[in-house]
């Protein structure tokens, strides 16, 4: 009974994973001045972001952002979170969770539909308009 049990356990823990398997493949650098430019080629993606956010494409660096809390999606391509502006985004795959603690805007990449939920805390209509009203290149 206990291999069945740890059996179980090992296929959550590496099938229910919070982040995609694209995630890994995730690059963050600086485009120019005050910007990151968040990349994966796998995907096509190209995000531009404000820097000051600090990113996790992992559980495990998420965990350190979060203490002790777990992701508010599935399929994460990568995490950002802002002391400055009060708030956090999720670069989504396949996004299926819309709650309403956040905002959304959906776009289509080579037949993969990629989600940017980013929390109404983020303090002042522009920062939202920026970090909402993106151009990925395709």
């Amino acid at each position: 009974m206990s291999k069945l049990f740890a059996a179980i356990c090992m296929f959550c823990t590496f099938s229910c994973s919070t982040f995609s398997k694209y995630a890994s493949g995730t690059k963050t650098e600086k485009c120019f001045d005050a910007y990151v430019c968040i990349i994966n080629d796998s995907l096509n993606l190209k995000y531009q972001s404000y820097g000051g956010f600090k990113f996790a494409d992992n559980p495990r660096v998420y965990r350190k952002i979060h203490t002790g809390k777990n992701p508010r999606f599935k399929n994460i391509i990568v995490y950002g979170q802002s002391k400055l502006l009060k708030g956090d985004y999720y670069l989504l795959l396949n996004n299926r969770k819309y709650p309403n603690t956040y905002q959304y805007k959906d776009t289509i990449i080579n037949k993969k539909k990629i989600t940017i939920a980013l929390s109404r805390s983020v303090n002042y209509q522009t920062n939202t308009d920026f970090l909402l009203n993106f151009k990925l290149d395709k």
